[in-house]
């Protein structure tokens, strides 16, 4: 490097020198013959000599700022165009390369009010309407960016600027086919195009056509064949597809043309590495980092020492990768990998969520993390990991096991089967292999099967505890209580601190209405985590269900003396139910002392304001929301605005959101949200569509977009988008859920089930469905067991709605334990007084009781309100009374 920059020295003394003889006319001619070469700093060296034989010479002036803008140095290029403007106003190639420095620096605004500067004197051209379409892009205004280019191309159909743009738009718009035809068309008009090249390449591997981008490459190389990058990604191509032979011939161009570039070296050293030449792969790796700190570089050398079992260094390696570059999930995931090999399981699982808090449908880091918390005895999370990451992406299996699953995931049921059996076979004591085929076993409901694979994997080690677990479920399929409740004590003697069998038993026995056995449970479980918050809410739906309101308090009180963020909220969010605002308050400023960074704690502060109409304080929680969650804060903000006819504020929120983020999903849901208050559906629905073509990941804008069809009564194409995100995200249960309403309002109520179950499936604590598939259960397919199941897991999470409460009340109903349905839908019917349902549900459970007086009153009540829905079956059950 030193000898380099000497050589630059002594060229720029030599310019220096043969100056002084020439003059201002020559030291330009002879900058322009450097430029011309790509040799920027040697003509800025001649270009600044002219100006100093004659500081007015404008001439010299353009092409310095003209070299300053080529070289990258921005501020210099806007000070010299602006000299050259105030000597010559009239100038106008300096107004639009003005412009075009303003562009590259970010400052939009004043790139717009030069062009229309120019504009005032001059008729429009295609290069200026290129420079005003790159204008409004840089503001975030994709659609008057595309006007403009489309209009270059209107005053010159051959301008490449305008297709290459245009081609850029379209790759926003997600738009890959449009994308590549204007391309194809840059190529037609212009051969030899080094942009248009890469750009088609870069759209060829977004979409996956490794080979597709390799020709591109190639044909570019035979345009010019001294191009750095297009030979380096040739190679990494090449490796891709499988073809070394290619890739070391790669390798041998990129050194001979280019052989003290890092590159050369980096392509080197990951051929290498894919040979499984994992020594010699270090040496040109580290040659590479000498010349340039490149992520990858340090990727492939940590991937090269981890290989090599030398986890340290591996480590070291992937954590300056990531120094580097945050976002390089694949160098985090290695970290997460690393520290599993040096038994750091915590910090493994910390950086593996990290990953998955970007990016939920990783499949990889799943299998970590799923890896992770069986090494830490952690078995449900771990399976529930694990089926993730298999359904995901099958080649996350081992051999056998990969070959089953991929068999199942094409239907192809036996195949699948033998596939997981002869995994187990294979390595019996593989414990992964064993439970996706017993999982496999239960959705088939083939559960003898199931317990037979279970039995044998039984070896006296703590990972029964698992095992056992499974085994309950099959035998309760199998309407086995007494050895599901045997298998459940022995996971709870085998493992006493896996907590699962506890909250299984518990279940039952409320189920079966055996409350002091459940009881029981759930205080063993507090014995051994006395802030074990599933625990306590158990406990308190239970003493909930026998009417023992003052136990529930009680135990609201033990919740909130535990004093973490998650107690504390239950704690507040169970006095909002009880109407106790005050209360509420008063538990989240307490608990915002010790946990001032809460995002959910400001969001209830906030919420508890508005209710209470201090607008000023709700502004001021939710502002602070912001801060640590923009999303959250500026949502709730703009919902404060609206509720208080606060219009203008809303609106102008909405617009600096949009400003700010263009390519995330929640300024458009809020501008959307906006349009709606204004009842304008066009608005909102064309919001939506634009943020659609621009976020990264527009799942909830397409959410969003199908419940404003459903609400509008075009029930068709909300299906069709509904069904459009499951094909695109089949993970994502809110799709499901609500694509199962829509079926069950429709009457198509045994898909609307099937629907509710998948959504469960993804998300077990889904409260829609666990509510609704409870409902469906008990009211069309006489499934009473079963539906209480889903009706305490909802209640459960949400012990103060009291539509869950309804629901729970009238399952138990359907259950023929009439004493628990009437103390929950006592409840709920002091809630909501006016919902004729929960009424109506009440006065069944009070006849069922023999309250016919009461039940009569409540009936009288439904029919005076003349109720629709509620009001002919009221009438029928009076007059049976």
């Amino acid at each position: 490097m030193g000898v380099i920059v000497r050589v630059i020295f002594l060229f720029i003394c030599f310019l220096l020198v043969a100056c002084s003889s020439q003059t201002k006319e020559e030291l330009l001619q002879e900058g322009n013959r450097l430029r011309d070469q790509g040799n920027f700093r040697g003509a800025i060296v001649l270009y600044k000599s002219s100006l100093e034989k004659d500081a007015n010479y404008v001439d010299a002036r353009f092409e310095l700022a003209d070299a300053y803008l080529n070289s990258g140095n921005f501020s210099r290029a806007e000070k010299e165009f602006q000299k050259v403007l105030h000597q010559n106003p009239s100038n106008t190639g300096a107004q639009l390369k003005l412009a075009t420095v303003y562009i590259q620096q970010r400052q939009p605004e004043k790139a717009l009010l030069e062009l229309d500067k120019y504009h005032t004197a001059n008729s429009e051209t295609a290069e200026s309407a290129v420079l005003y379409g790159l204008a409004h892009g840089a503001s975030g205004d994709l659609g008057s960016a595309k006007s403009f280019f489309s209009k270059a191309l209107q005053l010159d159909g051959k301008s490449t600027d305008a297709r290459i743009n245009l081609a850029k738009v379209a790759l926003q718009e997600k738009d890959l086919d449009r994308a590549r035809s204007y391309l194809q068309e840059v190529l037609s008009i212009d051969s030899g195009n080094i942009a248009a090249y890469y750009l088609l390449a870069n759209i060829e591997n977004r979409a996956g056509q490794r080979e597709e981008a390799l020709k591109v490459y190639q044909d570019l190389l035979t345009v010019d064949g001294k191009q750095l990058e297009a030979l380096y990604m040739s190679g990494i191509l090449q490796m891709d597809l499988g073809d070394m032979v290619a890739a070391e011939a790669t390798v041998g161009k990129l050194a001979t043309s280019f052989p003290k570039q890092a590159a050369s070296n980096r392509l080197k050293g990951m051929l290498l590495y894919r040979q499984s030449k994992f020594e010699e792969a270090v040496i040109p790796l580290q040659e590479a980092l000498k010349t340039e700190q490149h992520p990858l570089s340090f990727f492939f050398l940590g991937m090269a020492y981890f290989s090599l079992e030398q986890y340290e260094q591996a480590l070291s390696q992937f954590q300056k990768s990531l120094d580097i570059s945050a976002d390089f999930d694949r160098a985090r995931l290695l970290v997460a990998m690393t520290l599993l090999k040096q038994k750091r399981i915590d910090d493994a699982i910390i950086e593996v969520k990290r990953v998955l808090d970007k990016d939920p449908e990783n499949a990889y880091a799943r299998n970590i993390l799923g890896s992770a918390y069986l090494a830490t005895g952690q078995y449900d999370q771990g399976m529930e990991e694990l089926e993730a990451a298999t359904e995901l992406d099958p080649s996350m299996a081992d051999a056998h096991l990969k070959q089953g699953l991929f068999h199942l995931a094409k239907g192809e049921g036996e195949l699948g089967e033998a596939g997981l059996v002869n995994a187990v076979n294979a390595a019996p004591e593989v414990l992964n292999s064993r439970l996706m085929l017993v999982t496999h076993y239960l959705r088939q409901k083939n559960y003898s099967s199931a317990i037979e694979t279970l039995q044998t994997g039984l070896n006296g080690s703590a990972t029964d505890a698992l095992l056992n677990n499974y085994l309950a479920a099959a035998y309760f399929s199998q309407k086995k209580p007494n050895e599901a409740i045997a298998a459940l004590n022995k996971a709870k003697e085998v493992k006493p601190d896996y907590l699962t069998p506890y909250f299984n038993l518990a279940s039952y026995y409320v189920s079966q209405a055996e409350y002091p056995k459940a009881e029981t449970e759930y205080n063993q479980i507090l014995e051994q985590q006395n802030d074990n918050l599933k625990a306590y809410l158990g406990l308190a739906s239970l003493y909930a269900v026998q009417g023992q309101s003052d136990k529930v308090d009680q135990v609201f009180g033990r919740i909130e003396a535990v004093g973490d963020e998650q107690s504390s909220l239950a704690a507040a969010q169970y006095k909002v139910k009880k109407r106790d605002f005050n209360g509420a308050l008063e538990t989240v400023d307490n608990a915002l002392q010790q946990h001032t960074a809460s995002a959910p704690l400001l969001a209830l502060k906030g919420a508890l304001h508005k209710q209470e109409k201090n607008v000023e304080a709700a502004e001021s929680a939710f502002i602070s929301l912001s801060g640590l969650s923009p999303e959250q804060g500026t949502a709730q903000l703009v919902a404060l605005y609206l509720a208080n006819n606060q219009l203008a504020k809303a609106e102008s929120l909405v617009a600096e959101s949009l400003q700010k983020s263009p390519e995330l999903e929640y300024p458009y849901l809020l501008s959307s949200t906006v349009s709606l208050s204004k009842k304008d559906g066009k608005g909102a629905v064309e919001t939506l569509q634009e943020g659609i073509s621009k976020a990264k990941n527009p799942l909830r804008l397409l959410m969003r977009l199908a419940q404003i069809f459903d609400a509008a009564g075009r029930i068709q194409q909300a299906e069709q988008i509904y069904q459009g995100i499951i094909d695109k995200a089949p993970r994502f249960p809110d799709a499901y859920a609500s694509l199962a309403t829509i079926k069950e309002r429709v009457g198509d109520k045994g898909e609307a089930l099937e629907l509710y179950r998948k959504t469960l499936r993804y998300d077990r604590n889904n409260a829609l469905a666990l509510n609704n598939l409870a409902y469906l259960l008990v009211t069309n397919f006489g499934e009473p067991k079963e539906a209480l199941t889903h009706a305490m897991a909802v209640y459960r999470l949400q012990p103060g709605d009291p539509r869950v409460m309804d629901t729970l009340g009238y399952v138990l109903l359907k259950n023929e334990r009439y004493k628990d349905a009437a103390n929950l839908l006592t409840k709920a019917h002091e809630l909501l007084p006016q919902v004729s349902t929960i009424t109506l549900h009440l006065a069944m459970a009070k006849q069922a009781l023999g309250e016919k007086a009461e039940a009569k009153e409540l009936l009288q009540q439904i029919v005076d309100a003349e109720n629709k829905d509620d009001a002919a079956q009221a009438k029928q059950l009076l007059k049976a009374l």
